[in-house]
């Protein structure tokens, strides 16, 4: 008899993304115990991709027999938008069988195999059929601000096939760099760049392991370094720029050279990367030099067209030439336009810009939610569902201002509303092809790389594969910590080896693991830039990072959320306040915080604030107010802790008659 999991097993089973189906067999408990070497047995189809991933994330682990069956003879040589990727995967007493119907779902069911084995959660009369809830599951990563050489890149597909993800987005080109190695036009190679057999090797290498790879040349906007290379294809001269921000700097809409040189480009793209689809870019088009040019400008006036129509009539043209060289193309949600191409929209400007596209009858990958670099905590991310309706999606945006962890960047959330101005009711049902984490690169580099993406890329991964209905975040939580070993590297451990070579030892890690870098862009504005941005007059030579800026401090190692300050919860309040009071005990002296002071003596202030009510020499109230002035911003961090315990002890105050003790 075939029983759904059970509570038991469910709390216990490390799984991330959480399959589909998953059942166990009445009677039947335990793990599989099976000292014999692990060997592979494939019943059908014996592909060589299969085979060398299984020995890679198996090959270490005492499974006994492994039996793999793959109906489909058909040899796949690429993975594309519509892979088979369903598996099912059955734990016996004497064997392991694994089933699918291509080579794709094979590959999926080996990686939930390996998690499962990675924490000896092999159950006897465990059964798990499983499929993806979306055909597109990636994660774009910038590598034109920050570049990432091929070796830092090889890891990051292996933990996408270990998250079941499927799409690495390249950002190959953007203002200050572009990285992609051009025949014809070679002066817009930067300096640090991939070679085309680079690029032909990680098609290969994600391939194997069922990662499609797309690439992007973001235009007409964004060309600061494509024009520093060819100043005649915009109307006005540039300077090379390091800086981050949106920039003036476009291509000449109305120039032939310009679309032939496109066309060579897009040509040379789909040399090196077979994938059926290409990103055109297309967001955040500054239009002041089509205004202020004479030809440009007279020519709007005559057309009776606006800037944004202009875009709209350049993009006519690109997506002709993907067209043609039989892709189809892919643009950011500035594309948006009545008289649009047919193109795969990516939405990232909120709720709205979703719906806008469903109504224009385009195709959407959502992006909105899953912004890595804002340094948000799991469960934000793992919240935002990718068709809830635009209703429950806005509501959820306007909860983030009240969000006690985002409460210092609520104004930076209300400025972002005003990408709702052309909102629509889209009532059809909400259907989309699937979505993508960004990982924007101002403030991440190779070393920054491991803690800022895996730290939360699972739950991401969970909400594109999992159903629906998966939405607790307890569960989410515990098995995200399993995950991460997993991964090719665990982004705790990762941050702690950092800090072990800034020279940190392991107690004063303990301490720095409860601070969190500031949310949204907190950190890539600074104070001044925040503000003007806030006022409606952005300067952006306020800003306090450049591409060239090192990224060497404790701000850029920490994890984005502090799983120390979730574990301090697991303390009663008075033993974890006195746990971080041993802790500053053992730093050496004021002087060696360095920019930490400010934020460490709020901690430990903190901790005073919980002692004092714990002795009765403050109650509740006054304790709360305490905490409340004391979690904000210094500088760069945040520290969890404080905003826990606000949360902890506004719980209590609702819920209590006053009582000013905490109850034990």
């Amino acid at each position: 008899m075939i029983e759904p999991m059970n509570e038991k097993i469910e709390h216990t089973l490390a799984c991330m993304p959480w399959p589909a189906r998953v059942e166990t067999v009445a009677g039947s408990a335990g793990t599989k115990a099976c000292a014999e070497a692990t060997t592979f047995k494939f019943l059908a189809v014996d592909d060589p991709r299969v085979r060398q991933y299984a020995e890679r994330v198996l090959g270490t682990y005492t499974l006994g027999p492994v039996e793999i069956d793959i109906s489909s003879s058909e040899a796949e040589a690429m993975p594309s938008v519509a892979m088979d990727e369903s598996y099912r995967l059955s734990i016996d007493e004497g064997v392991i069988s694994l089933s699918s119907n291509a080579v794709w779902g094979a590959l999926r069911g080996l990686a939930t195999l390996a998690q499962l084995a990675r924490h000896d959660h092999l159950f006897v009369g465990l059964s798990i059929d499983d499929f993806p809830r979306f055909a597109w599951r990636g994660l774009l990563l910038d590598v034109a601000r920050h570049f990432f050489p091929l070796q830092s890149l090889l890891p990051v597909i292996d933990g996408l096939a270990a998250l079941k993800m499927n799409v690495l987005h390249l950002h190959l080109s953007d203002d200050q760099a572009f990285r992609f190695p051009s025949a014809a036009y070679p002066k817009l190679a930067s300096a640090e760049h991939y070679s085309l057999e680079e690029l032909r090797t990680l098609v290969r290498y994600a391939a194997n392991r069922g990662v499609r790879v797309i690439p992007e040349l973001d235009m007409p906007g964004h060309v600061t370094s494509w024009l520093n290379a060819y100043p005649e294809w915009g109307s006005e001269s540039v300077a090379p720029s390091l800086r981050f921000g949106v920039h003036k700097a476009c291509l000449n809409p109305l120039d032939e050279n310009v679309y032939d040189a496109i066309e060579t480009l897009l040509g040379e793209l789909a040399d090196v990367f077979p994938d059926d689809y290409v990103h055109v870019g297309g967001d955040e088009v500054n239009s002041v030099w089509w205004r202020r040019d004479p030809v440009i400008a007279a020519y709007l006036k005559e057309q009776g067209m606006t800037t944004h129509d202009l875009q709209n009539a350049f993009l006519v043209r690109v997506c002709a030439m993907v067209g043609k060289l039989g892709k189809q193309p892919i643009g950011w949600d500035e594309i948006l336009h009545p008289d649009m191409p047919d193109c795969l929209v990516q939405n990232w400007r909120g709720a709205t810009t979703r719906d806008r596209a469903l109504g224009l009858s385009k195709p959407v990958l959502v992006s909105a939610s899953y912004y890595l670099d804002l340094h948000y905590p799991a469960d934000i991310h793992y919240g935002f569902d990718p068709e809830a309706p635009q209703s429950q999606w806005i509501k959820q945006e306007d909860a983030l201002q009240d969000d006690p962890r985002l409460r210092h960047v609520a104004d930076g959330i209300e400025w972002t509303k005003q990408w709702r101005a052309e909102s629509t009711n889209f009532t059809g049902d909400v259907k989309v092809m699937g979505g993508e984490a960004c990982l924007w690169a101002e403030l991440v580099d190779p070393d920054v790389l491991a803690t800022r993406l895996w730290s939360r890329l699972p739950v991401v991964a969970e909400r594109l594969w999992s159903p629906a209905s998966r939405t607790d975040v307890e569960s989410m939580y515990r098995r995200l910590q399993a995950c991460w070993l997993s991964l090719p590297e665990d982004p705790e451990l990762t941050a702690r080896l950092r800090l072990q070579e800034m020279g940190f030892d392991d107690a004063q890690i303990a301490l720095l693991f409860l601070l969190e870098p500031v949310k949204w862009y907190g950190r890539l504005l600074g104070e001044q830039a925040l503000a003007a941005r806030l006022a409606g007059a952005e300067m952006p030579k306020a800003r306090p990072y450049q591409a060239d800026t090192p990224l060497n401090r404790v701000a850029d190692f920490l994890p984005p959320e502090s799983m120390a300050a979730r574990r301090l919860d697991e303390l009663i309040p008075v033993d974890a306040a006195m746990r971080i009071k041993d802790l500053i005990a053992v730093w050496p002296d004021a002087k060696s915080k360095g920019e930490l002071s400010a934020v460490l003596a709020a901690v430990e202030q903190g901790a005073d604030v919980l002692l004092s009510l714990e002795a009765g020499a403050c109650n509740v109230a006054e304790a709360l107010g305490r905490l409340l002035e004391l979690d904000v911003p210094y500088g760069e961090y945040v520290a969890a802790p404080l905003t826990r315990w606000r949360l902890a002890l506004q719980t209590f105050l609702a819920e209590s008659d006053g009582n000013p003790q905490i109850e034990q």
